[in-house]
């Protein structure tokens, strides 16, 4: 019987919660964002000859701090991941951002934190121009883009950023840029 016992206590003291015998399985995941619009390039070349009634965005530049993986949209926390990327020049036909090292499973959220001084230097969250002028922010704020990706492999995970610049085409001043961007929501 003290036999049965002390095998018992050890199978269950080895059962714990553990990374050395039951390590998360992770996958890298290469981050891009990128205007997804359906047909998206007829429109930005359209725009060249006929110019629309917003104002044409250009010279984006996103000072990234952070980043988030979140399983649910509407809970917080989630896989954070400190970005060491700096200003990152945003065009709509592509930037690829980095490749992070993700836990598997199902996210319906990414976020990015933009701060000043992301990279050690001073330099503002968000720069961008528009035909109404330059624009830029020492706001720290948070971009978001909602859908459904599993990382169940290696990978990659474009981000629609058509929203984004939908609404930077609207912006007139400087102090509408956290709102507006932080109400708009990109999709993957």
């Amino acid at each position: 019987m003290k036999l049965v016992l002390i095998l018992m206590m050890a199978f269950l003291v080895g059962c714990g919660p553990t990374t050395t015998g039951n390590p998360v399985k992770q996958s890298n995941v290469a981050l891009r964002m990128e205007d997804q619009q359906p047909f998206a390039f007829i429109k930005h070349l359209s725009e060249s000859f006929i110019p629309s009634a917003y104002a044409a965005v250009s010279n984006v530049k996103f000072c990234f701090k952070r980043m988030r993986f979140k399983p649910d949209s509407t809970l917080p926390g989630g896989q954070n991941f400190e970005l060491t990327l700096g200003e990152i020049d945003i065009t709509p036909g592509g930037t690829n951002l980095i490749t992070v090292s993700v836990p598997h499973g199902q996210y319906e959220r990414v976020e990015f934190d933009l701060e000043k001084n992301c990279d050690g230097l001073t330099k503002p969250s968000v720069t961008f121009m528009n035909n109404a002028g330059t624009f830029s922010t020492d706001d720290n704020m948070t971009i978001k883009f909602d859908g459904v990706y599993v990382v169940s492999a290696d990978g990659s995970l474009t981000l629609n950023i058509d929203a984004l610049f939908d609404v930077m085409d609207t912006i007139v001043a400087s102090n509408q840029i956290k709102t507006s961007l932080e109400g708009a929501v990109g999709d993957f």
